[in-house]
């Protein structure tokens, strides 16, 4: 076979295909998605609401809680930093589980989510970090290196939580992604894009309603929670179809792992 007709058989990734996967995926466990982020999401929202840091008006904070999160360097990296990392990998991770087990048609298990993240928080920490790290420097180069560093440790959180991988999730989500990081890179902003608009619209609503800064931030962290699910279920299912195209590996054969 020649190079030409490798490359004409070359399965698609199906972008298209991809994004409606990932809504299928939402609405069929609608309520287990927003219990695993929404949650999380609004308990971090308030806690950095609480800090005076949190409100969408700074003129509303408090300014006594302002004035004692100034003063306290280490709460408001806490707060701020280390909590939404800790609290999100543990979603993410959870997330990416019961992903699989909706599309394999599977009970949810919350527990054997929750046991398997924790056994790889620092893993998910470590990895999140340094690819965070990566693509926000190399967004600063005239963003196109941001983005190729996107697409290629999309799928680095599945690979340690299907696979167990520590730090050696990056070099295989690189191996994974290779050939397909550009559809990859416009699924993810496709998702992103989609997300956007819909938290636009409500932000927008909430700033002309008269509603307590305490409701808006409760909305924003159910927003960002639903948002991270969706990100979470997008690169479940770019994964899973990198396996099945590369090594013909199934819903059912991910979710298996998890016994």
């Amino acid at each position: 076979m020649t190079s030409t007709d490798a490359t004409t058989t070359q399965p698609s990734f199906g972008v298209a295909d991809r994004i409606g996967e990932t809504f299928s995926v939402l609405r069929q466990r609608f309520l287990t998605f927003v219990i695993l982020s929404a949650v999380p999401g609004i308990l971090v929202q308030l806690a950095s609401y609480a800090t005076g840091l949190g409100t969408t008006n700074p003129l509303e904070a408090d300014p006594a809680a302002t004035a004692a999160m100034t003063q306290s360097v280490g709460t408001a990296i806490f707060v701020l930093g280390v909590l939404p990392i800790l609290v999100y990998a543990v979603m993410t991770g959870m997330m990416v589980m019961a992903a699989y087990d909706t599309k394999a048609g599977r009970p949810v298990r919350f527990g054997a989510y929750l046991t398997a993240t924790v056994r790889r928080l620092p893993a998910l920490v470590i990895v999140t970090i340094i690819a965070a790290l990566g693509i926000t420097i190399g967004s600063m180069l005239f963003l196109v290196p941001g983005l190729w560093l996107a697409g290629v440790w999309a799928v680095c959180v599945p690979a340690i939580m299907i696979e167990g991988l520590g730090i050696g999730a990056l070099a295989r989500s690189s191996r994974l992604t290779k050939e397909y990081r550009w559809p990859i890179v416009g699924f993810v902003v496709l998702t992103y894009i989609i997300i956007s608009v819909i938290t636009f619209l409500v932000a927008m609503a909430a700033a002309f309603l008269p509603v307590p800064a305490i409701l808006v931030a409760i909305i924003l962290g159910l927003i960002n929670g639903v948002t991270t699910a969706l990100v979470s279920i997008a690169v479940s299912v770019a994964y899973a179809r990198l396996r099945d195209i590369k090594e013909g590996v199934g819903y059912a054969d991910l979710a298996e792992i998890f016994d």
